[in-house]
């Protein structure tokens, strides 16, 4: 009886199977015949496109002979198929085979013309030195040749897109969903892309009436078959003309103040406004739509967009360990997300919300965030001894504080809730941070600890007073501090938009304090990425100031939101004046009096300079000390009135006019 082959032997012949496989046989299969089968409709097409308009020239060449020469153009045949050959290889060779035609646009056509001039030398070289079989070739046949099949191959390429581009022009749309009217603010290319998209969607309910534009070249011609009506301040008689429903802006190249005024124009009217968005920005977005978003509160506010990208983030945060505190949190969160993207060898995210620190963790992972960068701890600030275990565990580089309790009225009500996390948790946290040789710690503060009247900015501003006593505290200076000051953020959960977009949700009413309130605000990722750079500029209590823009009316903003919707007031939807609650001030400072203004590198960071001097560190914590026994003590009111002692600049009675118009004058040097 033979032996059975052996499992080593058996292993050793899959083996050379599998090498087979992916040797030469496997190149072939899977480079060369799938190729072929993609693309052999194609290769053939070229080749016998391109031999067609030899033949037709040849034709033509002997068309006045009688009788007509048919043997002699049969025998071009051969060249002009060669020549086919020729250009197919050329063409596969620039991708043409490659490209979807169907959505073919200029820079096809433009790769389309390379290689055809690419084939005109070669032509040219056999034919004039009588290379068989193109000596048969008369000159004058493979001139017209090489003129005429360029037109030729793009009649045939552009063909699918033409037939598609009929047949949707004229389909009908459905009788039950009659199409939305649509005018469009813009003339140019991002215009013509998004009409050709929305024409190409008229099935789904989409008509183009018609575009508007400041360009006065543009005006009473026509775009995509539709007219030019005229400038885009002409939108409400245009609106009112037309029955137009819906205004889509398509201008990538005004700026944030222009659109907030274009929304506004519209807002006279009753239209619906949709805004094409930038490249980045249309990803995820329903294609039937046309690419067109909701206008958002930043649209109406009109913020200038800014530049976040530095290579000094890159390097402060790359194969570093990042804690961010109040990781669930809408600033810590963004935070956790731009840090993320910097490839920390770690990020730390600490808070005591459980849910939003486990949806936080889940949203990275699916944005492609190793889950093996991501460390999540669920702990509290205010607790000394956890916050210890957690530096030295983890030995973090850079500490981001954004952890803190933010509701003006809330913490006037609570001020030891306010002492406890805002002010003994930042102390905490600086204390690990110096004692584990964190290198950066930024804190981030409020606009309301400038001058402050109430709970909230009275804590901020002892987190900014304990960063500076802690960063004097440091011989060694071996961390950084650092605290960055800035407003309201849109859509934070402190902010006041969520609150109107709620009211207007449920029918009203909408609640506004003082018809003359003002508040700043910007973007969160802006914020955040503003907040990073500042990281990277930070020297020993160094305290940061983000350019807020222009103060903005709320009573304004409300008015805008409400109009978004389609709503008017006071007939639609009550829009409410209750006064100030307990802690606001009508206008927002952003400096305290005697702080004055410095630019940095950066267009929209400032740098807070003649600050008054921070307490010493055996002050510091004589205070902290007396934080933690009241509030051990639960004893609320002396809080407060310890709060307000150890703010040094703190005056109710004080009216910091003069700190506003002092950054308006920053912002306009």
């Amino acid at each position: 009886m033979a032996d059975l082959p052996s499992s080593s032997a058996s292993k050793s012949t899959a083996t050379q199977s599998a090498g087979a496989n992916t040797g030469l046989g496997g190149w072939i299969r899977h480079a060369v015949i799938r190729r072929i089968r993609s693309y052999w409709r194609a290769v053939l097409q070229d080749i016998l496109t391109v031999a067609l308009a030899f033949e037709t020239v040849g034709a033509l060449r002997f068309l006045d002979r009688s009788p007509f020469p048919l043997s002699t153009v049969i025998q071009l045949a051969g060249p002009s198929l060669l020549i086919g050959v020729m250009y197919a290889i050329i063409s596969y060779a620039y991708g043409i085979h490659r490209r979807l035609w169907r959505y073919g646009s200029l820079r096809e056509l433009k790769q389309l013309l390379m290689a055809e001039l690419t084939l005109v030398p070669f032509v040219a070289a056999l034919v004039l030195l009588r290379v068989y079989p193109f000596s048969t070739v008369p000159r004058s046949v493979a001139l017209g040749g090489l003129l005429l099949f360029p037109p030729y191959l793009a009649g045939i390429k552009i063909l699918p897109r033409l037939y598609h581009s009929l047949v949707a022009a004229h389909t009908p749309a459905p009788v039950a969903e009659p199409r939305t009217r649509v005018l469009i603010a813009g003339a140019g290319q991002a215009a013509a892309t998004l009409s050709q998209r929305l024409l190409a969607s008229g099935a789904n309910g989409y008509e183009v009436v018609g575009y508007v534009d400041d360009d006065e070249s543009k005006w009473n011609r026509g775009l995509s078959g539709k007219p030019v009506f005229g400038p885009i301040e002409w939108i409400p008689d245009i609106v009112a003309r037309n029955s137009v429903e819906m205004v889509a802006i398509a201008l990538p190249s005004a700026g944030p103040e222009r659109i907030s005024e274009i929304i506004a124009l519209c807002q006279t009217t009753n239209v619906n406004i949709k805004i094409q968005p930038s490249l980045h920005d249309t990803f995820g977005v329903n294609a039937q739509s046309g690419y067109l978003r909701d206008v958002d509160v930043a649209d109406l506010i009109g913020r200038d967009v800014v530049a976040l990208e530095s290579d000094d983030t890159a390097r402060l945060i790359s194969g570093k360990t990042v804690l961010v505190t109040g990781a669930a949190g809408s600033i810590g969160s963004e935070l956790c997300r731009q840090v993320a993207r910097l490839r920390p060898q770690r990020l730390i995210a600490l808070d005591n919300n459980e849910t939003g620190l486990f949806d936080l963790v889940e949203g990275l992972i699916r944005d492609g965030i190793p889950r093996e960068t991501l460390v999540s701890r669920i702990g509290d600030i205010t607790d000394a001894d956890a916050l210890d275990e957690i530096f030295r565990q983890a030995r973090p580089d850079v500490v981001f504080h954004a952890a803190a309790y933010k509701h003006v009225p809330l913490l006037e009500e609570h001020p030891r809730q306010a002492a406890r996390t805002n002010v003994l948790g930042t102390y905490y946290l600086c204390r690990a941070a110096q004692l584990y040789g964190v290198s950066r710690f930024i804190f981030i503060s409020s606009d309301k600890a400038a001058d402050p009247v109430n709970v909230l900015g009275e804590s901020k501003r002892m987190g900014e007073l304990i960063v500076q006593s802690m960063s004097q505290a440091d011989a060694t200076k071996k961390t950084l501090f650092s605290a960055v000051r800035f407003g309201n953020v849109i859509g934070s959960r402190g902010s006041v938009v969520p609150t109107f977009e709620r009211q207007i949700a449920a029918g009203g009413p909408v609640t506004v304090t003082d018809p003359g309130v003002t508040r700043y605000f910007m973007t969160i990722p802006e914020a955040c990425g503003l907040v990073l750079l500042s990281a990277t500029m930070a020297d020993q209590s160094s305290l940061f100031l983000l350019d807020m823009g222009e103060p903005v009316k709320i009573a304004d903003l409300a008015t805008k939101m409400i109009r978004l919707k389609g709503l008017r007031i006071n007939q639609d939807i009550a829009l409410v004046f209750t006064g100030l609650r307990p802690g606001e001030k009508m206008h927002e400072a952003l400096t305290a009096t005697g702080e004055h203004l410095e630019r940095t590198r950066f267009p929209k960071i400032l740098q807070v300079v003649d600050m008054p001097n921070p307490p010493t560190p055996e002050l510091l914590t004589q205070w902290m000390g007396e934080f933690a026994e009241k509030a051990a003590q639960v004893d609320a009111p002396a809080l407060r009135t310890l709060m307000t002692t150890c703010v040094s600049e703190y005056s109710a009675a004080r009216t910091p006019a003069s700190a506003v118009e002092q950054s308006a004058s920053m912002r306009a040097r």
